[in-house]
C-alpha cells in the first residue's frame, strides 16, 4: 500500500504543477513531490533484495535503475515532440503539456501497483502468486542463506539500529555510493554545454529541439553498459571490479573534461562517456547485500540512508561547484567530482579489505556468535527474532532446524 500511495501521491503533484501560477507555488510542489518520490527508489531496491538471490542481484538492479534512464529517453523524446508539436495546443504551452502527461502516466502506474507490488515472500499476499509459487521463492531464499524482511518486535529492531549506526560496513557503503553519485552529477550539465556551443558567426549549433534529442545517445550508451557489465557481475561475481572499473572510466573521462580541450567534439565524446561508465552502482549494492545478507532490515535502512545523503549533496554541491557563471567549463566542477571518483574507489577498496578480513559478517549478521546462545533444548529467541521464516515451517521450527546444525 505505501509504494502505490507514494507514487500516485507524487505523480498528482506533477499533473497539477502545469495549472501552479508563480514559482512558489512550484516550489511548494517540488517539496512535496521529492517528499514522497524519494521512498520510491530505496523501497524498490529493497524489494529486490527480497527476491532476488544474491547471484541474480547485479543485473536486477541494474534493470531496475536503466528503467530510471529509459524514462529519461522517454521524457526527453517527449519533450521535444510537445515542444514542436503541442506548443499552444487548447492555449497550453508544450511544458504544461509535458507535466500533465507525465502525471497522468505516473498516476496509472501508481494504480497497477496496488495489485502489482509482491512485499517480501514471507508475507506476500500478491494474487498473481499461487501458494506454490510463493513457497518457492522463501525455499529460494533460505537456500541462498538470505533473510528476508518480516515483522520483528521493536526491541529486535532497536537492536539492529544500534548495530548499524557503528557498523564500519554502513559507512563503507554509504560513502562509496555517496561519493560515486556525486561523481555522476558532472553529465547533468550535458544539456547547458549544447546550448552554449555556438559557431564561428556565434549562432548556437544545435537548437532546441537538438538538444533535446542528443542526450538520448547519451541514456542508450548508460542502458547497454548497465546490463551488459551487471550481468557480468552476476555471471562471475565481479562486485568490487565492475564497481572500481565503472569509477576508474569515469575519472578518466572527468580528467579529460577538466583540461577542456578545444575540440568541441573531443568534449562531446567524452560527456557522452560519462553515461557509459554509470554501471558501478548497481555491483555495489548487490555487494552490500550478500555481505548483509542476514540483515534485510540493515540492507533496506542503509539503501534510505544513502539516498538521503545522495540528494542532500546534490542539493548543495551544485550550487558552488556548478555555478552558472562557471559554465560551460565549470573550473571548479571538473576537479571536484573527479576526486570524488578517487574518492569512491579508495572507500571501496577499504570496504574490500575489511569484508575480506570479516567473512563472518555474510554468514552470521550482526550476532556472530549466535551458536553460543542455543540452549540445549535447541531454543533460540535471537534466532526467533532475527532469522527468515522458511518454506514450511514456523518460527520455532526453523531455529530448531538451524541449532541442530550448528
Amino acid at each position: 500500500m505505501f509504494l502505490p500511495f507514494c507514487e500516485m501521491s507524487w505523480g498528482l503533484l506533477v499533473l497539477f504543477t502545469y495549472k501552479a501560477p508563480n514559482a512558489q507555488t512550484i516550489f511548494g510542489l517540488r517539496f512535496f513531490l521529492g517528499l514522497f518520490s524519494s521512498a520510491f527508489w530505496p523501497s524498490v531496491v529493497a524489494l529486490i533484495f527480497n527476491w532476488y538471490t544474491p547471484a541474480e542481484l547485479a543485473v536486477r538492479v541494474a534493470c531496475f535503475t536503466v528503467c530510471d534512464v529509459a524514462g529519461a529517453m522517454f521524457l526527453g523524446a517527449l519533450q521535444a515532440a510537445l515542444y514542436r508539436d503541442m506548443n499552444g495546443v487548447h492555449g497550453l504551452a508544450g511544458w504544461q503539456w509535458l507535466f500533465i502527461i507525465s502525471g497522468a502516466v505516473t498516476v496509472g502506474q501508481g494504480l497497477l501497483a496496488f495489485v502489482t507490488v509482491p512485499d517480501s515472500p514471507a508475507n506476500t499476499r500478491a494474487l498473481y502468486l499461487t501458494e506454490n509459487e510463493k513457497r518457492l521463492a522463501r525455499e529460494r531464499m533460505g537456500n541462498s542463506g538470505v533473510n528476508t524482511s518480516k515483522r520483528i518486535p521493536a526491541s529486535v529492531l532497536k537492536m539492529k539500529l544500534r548495530k548499524l549506526i557503528v557498523h564500519p560496513i554502513t559507512y563503507f557503503y554509504l560513502f562509496s555510493f555517496a561519493f560515486g553519485a556525486w561523481a555522476h552529477r558532472a553529465n547533468s550539465y550535458f544539456v547547458l554545454y549544447l546550448e552554449s556551443i555556438k559557431d564561428a558567426a556565434g549562432n548556437r549549433v544545435y537548437d532546441t529541439y537538438q538538444v533535446n534529442i542528443l542526450p538520448l545517445g547519451g541514456y542508450a550508451l548508460q542502458i547497454v553498459t548497465n546490463v551488459g557489465l551487471n550481468w557480468l557481475s552476476d555471471w562471475k561475481r565481479w562486485r568490487w571490479q565492475i564497481s572500481v572499473f565503472s569509477a576508474a572510466a569515469h575519472g578518466i573521462c572527468l580528467a579529460v573534461l577538466c583540461g577542456w580541450p578545444s575540440d568541441h567534439k573531443v568534449i562531446l565524446a567524452f560527456y557522452f562517456l560519462t553515461y557509459g561508465t554509470n554501471a558501478g552502482s548497481p555491483s555495489l549494492m548487490a555487494w552490500m547485500a550478500e555481505i548483509l545478507r542476514k540483515e534485510p532490515e540493515a540492507r533496506s535502512i542503509i539503501v534510505a540512508m544513502t539516498v538521503t545523503i545522495v540528494y542532500i549533496g546534490h542539493a548543495t554541491i551544485p550550487l558552488r561547484a556548478f555555478r552558472v557563471a562557471d559554465a560551460p567549463r565549470y573550473p571548479v566542477g571538473f576537479p571536484l567530482t573527479t576526486a570524488f571518483t578517487v574518492a569512491t574507489i579508495l572507500v571501496q577498496l577499504g570496504m574490500l579489505w575489511w569484508d575480506r578480513r570479516h567473512p563472518e559478517m555474510a554468514e552470521y549478521g550482526y550476532e556472530p556468535a549466535l551458536s553460543a546462545d542455543v540452549s540445549s533444548d535447541g531454543e533460540n529467541p535471537k534466532l526467533a527474532d532475527a532469522e527468515t521464516v522458511q518454506a514450511g515451517t514456523d518460527a520455532k521450527a526453523a531455529n530448531t532446524n538451524f541449532a541442530k546444525e550448528l
